[in-house]
């Protein structure tokens, strides 16, 4: 199962904490043309960091989202993140293709912190080292073979052909890259979900940073409940903007506003680190999505703490699509939700 390499389209599905995502799109034109689309809410206490332990559940539900959306069986794409993940940069002396195959088989002990045989590795060539001509980074990924097999044993219940298992990081990456090309400068991808974010800081469509950030919409819902003493979907409610009327606006406000704060922060601590590392490769714009970003005014609070553009990434909106299938109004508010499940999407059955 590949990992890292890019590659005719699959279905998309992203299993996250409060939903589970489903994109299919072909691609072959300039822009990929999206084909079908659709959002389940995921059953409660089913994925705890990030894997999956009732299994017959979320793919009971995402069974449900096929025949609604009436998508035939075929190869599907899915993503893999957490702990069961490492993503490491590494430097080495140039040297051609079946040396590195070589060289990894035999020293890759050295530079994961797992039992070699406990893990599926890929990895993949970026560029010369700077100022070091004769050596190049090489990006390595390893995953732990029990999740990546979990989740192949999920595509099967949910009654697809297990084809690619990506990294979340890799497929905000994707999306951005088929629907905005590729940016000569550094940009930053946040994408912000119920429990978490994903954070890759990319430059002509390499990822040269990647982090996950423990922040996310449940924070405000859950201190929303807690504030008001109301129900998880009223909160859920209010935090979106609606039924806010029976609320005081200034008690929202200063939730909002206290939470948000926290997640500049962290957002913050992860751009020193990257910055750090990569004090030369400066980030240009400041892209945001996930379900999160649909909070109103999340990138107006983000904008004037930041020293960049901020801007509310929706790569559905940048695909081809049918206007008497999709309405507009939904692509643009469903559409920064669907960011990685889209990435995944956009993996090609030609290679695994």
């Amino acid at each position: 199962m590949s990992l890292i390499s890019r590659t005719e389209n699959l279905i998309g599905l992203d299993i996250g904490t409060h939903s589970i995502k489903m994109v299919q799109v072909r691609s072959g034109d300039a822009r990929p043309k999206l084909i079908s689309m659709g959002i389940v809410p995921m059953p409660k206490d089913v994925l705890v960091e990030g894997r999956v332990v009732k299994p017959e559940i979320v793919a009971s539900a995402v069974r449900q989202l096929t025949t609604h959306l009436k998508v035939h069986k075929k190869p599907a794409a899915i993503c893999i993140s957490g702990y069961d993940v490492m993503i490491k940069k590494i430097e080495l002396p140039t040297m051609t293709e079946e040396e590195l195959e070589a060289r990894m088989q035999a020293e890759l002990g050295q530079y994961i912190p797992y039992n070699v045989e406990e893990v599926d590795i890929d990895y993949q060539v970026l560029d010369v080292v700077k100022d070091r001509a004769n050596f190049m980074e090489v990006l390595l990924v390893a995953a732990k073979k029990e999740s990546v097999g979990d989740y192949n044993n999920l595509l099967k219940l949910s009654g697809f052909e297990p084809y690619v298992v990506d990294v979340d990081f890799f497929a905000l990456g994707n999306a951005f890259e088929a629907t905005h090309g590729q940016d000569e400068e550094s940009i930053a991808l946040l994408d912000i979900g119920a429990s978490k974010a994903v954070m890759n800081i990319t430059c002509k469509g390499t990822p040269i940073f990647t982090r996950g950030i423990s922040i996310g919409g449940n924070q405000i819902t859950d201190t929303i409940r807690d504030h008001f003493k109301i129900t998880d979907e009223e909160a859920e409610n209010v935090k979106l903007g609606e039924s806010v009327e029976n609320y005081p606006a200034r008690e929202i406000e200063e939730i909002f506003v206290s939470t948000v704060r926290g997640w500049l922060n962290e957002y913050s601590r992860a751009v020193d680190f990257y910055y750090n590392n990569y004090p030369d490769k400066r980030i240009k714009a400041l892209y945001i999505s996930g379900g999160s970003s649909r909070i109103p005014g999340l990138d107006k609070v983000f904008q004037e703490n930041m020293d960049v553009p901020v801007e509310i990434f929706n790569p559905i909106s940048r695909t081809q699509y049918d206007s008497n299938q999709f309405d507009p109004a939904y692509i643009d508010y469903i559409g920064p939700q669907m960011a990685i499940s889209l990435g995944l999407a956009l993996r090609k059955t030609k290679e695994k």
